[in-house]
């Protein structure tokens, strides 16, 4: 597959926006408030630069010295940029910024054959210096570099294009390109915007996820796959009858979930009636779990998917072990996994990496070779703990919102999106 990957420049590939910082060592007069109105979003990229064009102090010389000395990248992107050469994947640097500081930061970096667009610069006598927008159009108008259009000039060239930013300017990239790789501000924009991306923090984030195949996917339970919240409730509502006490709403049962029974009820009940407490609910929830327990749409037709094309598929829950065993036996899809890992079965339950580690040795994969799928908050931190990447499903009691600032590597829209990523995690996932 012939394939692109437009980069943004500042706080993408350097480790801070060198715009900012030129203008904070070089501006004078009130250019601060002039960016607050660009933050705020009521002028766009443009806008700002042609108001400040005339604030911008510095000899040539000054500034770029200053470039010199302050020019941080991502320390993993040169690697990047090399390993993505020798297999065939054109890099290719898209910014708002301006061509003056990103030509010397990327000689300085020996990266000088990268082809970039971007803002440009002409420096006159006495300090003067002039903005120019070679790559702005009037469709949207507002950022000077229209990534938008960008993507749009290369889409003859290339077979998938994918778009690697942090803010703002991305927007119109992203919602553009293939598939995107995000951080910062434009990870929550296309979360919001449903648009496919993944999470990552440094370049060699990004080099793994080329690379990566999937062999193996874990998956926690209650929310992902099944729904049976109503037979925990039931069971919690058997004790504080047992107690006297007022239950909390149905709906208000997410906020309460904890790592395991006890610490639930801990708000509640004091240590000895908790240990009274625990026997009521697991008895309550035994009569009626296989009944109150049904899987969540398509779930059964994506196992099955996944394991005719040979991923090996594995549970973690935080329910009893022979809870989980005997919840999928009833719903008939119980030999689709090769283990099935609850609370008993190890040491210390979810967050905890326990279940994840017991697993990747069952099935005898590395934390590589796998993905974790979860519903909660709880998941991601124990995917995290496990060195795994963590997509999660806002089909529990989690929005996207609440999800995505836990930072998954991925946020899946349904579990049919699974069957989609096997041959390769950057897919086109429409």
């Amino acid at each position: 597959m012939n394939t692109l990957l437009l980069c943004d420049f500042d706080g993408t590939v350097t480790t801070r926006d060198m715009g900012y910082e030129l203008l904070n060592r070089f501006s004078l007069g009130d250019w601060e408030s002039v960016d607050r109105e660009f933050c705020e979003g009521k002028i766009g990229s443009k806008e700002a630069y042609s108001r400040i064009e005339n604030l911008f102090q510095g000899s040539k010389r000054e500034i770029l010295d200053f470039v010199r000395t302050h020019s941080d990248i991502d320390p993993t992107f040169p690697e990047f940029y090399r390993t993505c050469k020798k297999s065939g994947i054109d890099v290719k640097i898209v910014s708002d910024g301006f061509d003056f500081y990103i030509r010397p930061i990327l000689d300085l970096h020996g990266l000088s054959e990268i082809p970039f667009y971007s803002n440009a610069t002409t420096f006159g006598p006495e300090r003067h210096k002039t903005f120019s927008y070679p790559h702005w159009h009037e469709e949207c108008g507002r950022c000077g570099t229209c990534k938008k259009r960008l993507v749009q000039a290369h889409r003859s060239q290339y077979d998938s294009i994918l778009y690697v930013g942090n803010g703002f300017s991305d927007r119109c990239g992203a919602k553009e390109a293939d598939f995107v790789f995000a951080k910062d501000s434009l990870y929550a924009y296309c979360i919001d915007q449903d648009i496919s991306c993944h999470f990552f923090q440094s370049f060699q984030e990004i080099l793994n996820d080329l690379k990566k195949r999937i062999r193996g996917m874990i998956f926690d339970l209650d929310g992902t796959l099944v729904e049976a919240y109503e037979a925990i409730y039931l069971g919690l509502r058997d004790a504080f009858q047992r107690f006297g006490k007022d239950i909390f709403p149905y709906l208000d049962l997410p906020h309460h979930l904890k790592g395991d029974l006890e610490t639930t009820l801990s708000p509640f009940f004091n240590p000895e009636e908790a240990q009274e407490a625990i026997p009521v609910v697991r008895k309550k929830y035994e009569e009626v779990y296989l009944e109150k327990s049904h899987l969540l749409y398509g779930a059964a037709q994506v196992l099955e998917n996944l394991h005719s094309q040979n991923i090996s598929l594995a549970v973690a829950s935080n329910k009893f072990g022979r809870f989980a065993r005997g919840t999928l036996n009833h719903l008939g899809v119980a030999h689709f996994f090769r283990s099935i890992v609850g609370a008993g079965d190890v040491l210390r339950n979810k967050p905890f990496p326990d279940m994840i580690h017991a697993i990747l040795l069952e099935l005898n994969l590395t934390a590589s070779d796998v993905v974790f799928v979860g519903d909660t908050l709880t998941d991601i931190e124990t995917g995290q703990q496990a060195g795994v990447d963590v997509y999660a499903l806002p089909t529990g009691f989690h929005s996207k919102k609440e999800l995505s600032a836990a930072q998954p590597k991925r946020i899946l829209r349904s579990l049919a999106d699974l069957v989609k990523l096997i041959d390769c995690v950057t897919c086109k996932a429409s």
